[in-house]
């Protein structure tokens, strides 16, 4: 091998530590290069729902129309087997307690976990019941260094909450139709993952705009969410789905405001960051 330094991957900000290796095995863990993660666990996993209806800040309207969401989402969590832990108008600090504490549980028999807040929020910040706090929380603490046994294994995060104050104006395209359509008691090896792998975050609005939400039908977001996950769960990955829940808001919402005629007309784009390194179906 060559030693000539420019052959070494060298980060910014360098730092010298010691690579972390996980101790735990699980038998079920997926091999390097598999295309899908094993969803044939003991357990689905657990699914956390934050819902933000009140809060001390005046500021901070009441967030009419959150429970029919939060209850949505309790029902298709439940279709796909997993154990809902539902939260309603927690502080910061209550937000974090049980993170920490549903982090340090063994997920070994675990298939993934996912975490939903429902709330108002800014760029880069959610709203609890008392004040702010960073969105990375959310899954801060279910990366590999707070919570080993869910390392390799998909961890999803969906936030129905604003990221600012931009509007989304529409532009019309025209189209035409087109009518042409392994097992084992022990670990063989190991592999490295970088820390954020297997995270999928997925926002009701892009970066800097607003997120909308009907008192009664309840967020845009969340009801597309629920309906292609109940209509698509059996037969298409993940992914998948959201690209339809994607194209469901882009295409299928416009704002309503009849007393506020320049907050009519606007749009909503979801946005997905997906550091999933395979194709997750929940089926087994």
């Amino acid at each position: 091998m060559s030693s000539d330094s420019s052959s070494i991957d060298i980060p910014d900000n360098f730092r010298y530590g010691n690579q972390n290796q996980i101790e735990s095995y699980d038998p079920l863990a997926p091999a390097p290069y598999a295309d899908t993660y094993k969803m044939n666990h003991l357990k689905r996993g657990t699914a956390i729902i934050f819902n933000h209806v009140n809060f001390d800040i005046s500021e901070d309207a009441k967030r009419e129309g959150s429970d029919k969401d939060r209850d949505d989402l309790i029902k298709m969590f439940q279709i796909l087997d997993f154990n809902v832990l539902k939260h309603n108008d927690l502080t910061v600090r209550e937000i974090k307690k049980v993170l920490v504490t549903v982090s340090t549980m063994d997920h070994t028999d675990s298939d993934c976990l996912v975490v939903v807040v429902l709330s108002h929020g800014e760029n880069g910040t959610l709203h609890a019941r008392d004040g702010e706090y960073p969105t990375n929380i959310i899954w801060k603490y279910f990366t590999p260094s707070y919570c080993p046994t869910l390392a390799g294994k998909p961890k999803l995060f969906f936030i129905q909450a604003c990221r600012g104050s931009k509007l989304h104006n529409s532009v019309t395209i025209p189209y035409k139709t087109n009518r042409t359509e392994e097992d084992s008691s022990s670990a063989d090896g190991y592999y490295s993952i970088p820390v954020m792998a297997d995270i999928l975050v997925m926002y009701s609005t892009v970066e800097g705009y607003y997120s909308w939400r009907n008192p009664d039908k309840g967020g845009y977001f969340i009801q597309s969410l629920v309906k292609q996950i109940k209509l698509h769960h059996r037969t298409r990955d993940l992914l998948t789905i959201l690209t339809f829940v994607n194209r469901e808001v882009a295409i299928d919402f416009t704002s309503h405001q009849p007393t506020l005629p320049e907050y009519s007309g606007k749009k909503q784009m979801c946005s997905i960051v997906s550091m999933l390194t395979r194709l997750l179906y929940f089926v087994e």
